[in-house]
């Protein structure tokens, strides 16, 4: 029976399991018997991956099925400082599942990644949380949030940039009726003051991540950098995902009666 090694990001762990990325992420969005719910996001590490900071050959030794011959569906390695400790380069695809426990996988880009002019609204995810507007496109953005210099950085930061539509380009007078942010008033005040402070390069437009409305409001893609290296996994455009992934895409863009 194979076994895989997962980096979830939320919530941010390491772990080896018996399940392809299609079970894991069911298993990891709604568990055994369905008691919760919530969206699962993790990349799919090489099994052979070594690392000093982590107790890879003890966990994996647990990681076998049950006396029933069922596959392990995880062994935890650890849950603490995961990400700071996997580089870039050891990444491979990354997985999003819906609530729903439906998986989309987005393979890493190999190409130039384009950038747009104007402002940009970006989700932290691992390993912290805010939505965080900035001036400076995604790798800029990576390099800005890890720079040792600055007084408060990260080691390495998973994102994504959400839409903005209008508001990239003319914040204080563009329409924004059409973006389902819960405080637009807000939004603007947040990218507005980006506009008057050439010094500023981030500005936190809120403090956490919203489960519920995340998928459906990806602009670009979903990103992984630090100081010496950056990975891309372009998000598909709302025809492909419609059209190739409309189950995936349903289950993102249901709103929960809850």
């Amino acid at each position: 029976m194979e076994t895989y090694l997962y980096l979830s990001l939320i919530p941010e762990a390491l772990i080896y399991s018996q399940l392809p990325p299609d079970r894991f992420g069911k298993y990891m969005a709604i568990g055994d018997k369905k008691l919760s719910r919530g969206p699962a996001m993790f990349f799919a590490l090489d099994p052979e991956f070594s690392s000093e900071a982590f107790k890879l050959e003890e966990a994996r030794a647990k990681c076998v099925p049950h006396s029933d011959g069922s596959p392990r569906r995880s062994t935890y390695v650890s849950v603490y400082n995961v990400l700071s400790n996997v580089p870039v380069s050891a990444l491979g695809s990354l997985y999003l599942t819906t609530k729903d426990g439906l998986t989309l996988e987005l393979s890493r880009s190999s190409g130039d990644i384009p950038e747009r002019k104007g402002y940009h609204l970006y989700q932290e995810i691992c390993p912290v949380s805010p939505k965080v507007a900035s001036p400076l496109a995604p790798e800029a953005f990576a390099k800005f949030v890890t720079n040792p210099e600055n007084p408060v950085f990260l080691p390495r930061l998973a994102f994504c940039e959400l839409r903005l539509e209008g508001l990239a380009t003319d914040p204080e007078k563009s329409s924004a009726s059409n973006l389902p942010y819960s405080d637009l008033n807000h939004l603007r005040e947040c990218l507005t003051s980006l506009k008057y402070r050439n010094d500023k390069m981030s500005k936190i437009v809120h403090r956490d991540l919203d489960k519920d409305l995340f998928y459906p409001v990806v602009e670009s893609g979903f990103y992984v950098g630090d100081q010496e290296d950056f990975a891309c996994y372009p998000f598909p455009g709302e025809d492909e995902l419609v059209g190739e992934h409309h189950r995936w895409w349903s289950s993102a863009t249901a709103v929960s009666p809850f």
